[in-house]
């Protein structure tokens, strides 16, 4: 059962990470909880409020256009058994828009593993397995 778990983070598609990330932290007053490289070599950052409720995934995407703000990419989940809640999505006949269950070895510790799944109205929900 995928239902009422805790979120994990919000992904933000951004034009510019590094103005970004640095907008959050002064304005918003959010902190580094995590920052990474992805493949590309460009930075990714975990930033979360005060009290830890909430972190945003923010990383740069370079098809948006440079005037584009960002959009919300997707809403993730925690999941802390990962093949089960994937068995249970496929078994359910969701719409899977990750290549099956997917890894980056190098964000946090010991890697993450996550899928995603499509609502109705296109929004991706992830999964998402910090192990």
């Amino acid at each position: 059962m995928i239902k009422n778990r805790p979120l994990d983070h919000i992904g933000l598609a951004v034009s510019d990470v590094e103005a970004d990330a640095a907008w959050y932290q002064e304005i918003l007053g959010l902190s580094v909880k995590g920052k990474f490289q992805n493949d590309s070599g460009q930075n990714v950052y975990f930033l979360t409020t005060a009290d830890g409720s909430v972190t945003y995934e923010m990383y740069q995407d370079d098809a948006l256009a440079k005037d584009a703000k960002g959009k919300i990419d997707h809403i993730s989940y925690v999941s802390n058994d990962i093949e089960a809640d994937y068995k249970f999505c496929v078994d359910a006949g969701y719409t899977i828009t990750t290549n099956g269950i997917e890894g980056i070895p190098n964000f946090w510790e010991k890697g993450c593993r996550y899928f995603k799944i499509e609502s109705p109205t296109k929004e991706q929900i992830e999964y998402c397995q910090v192990l």
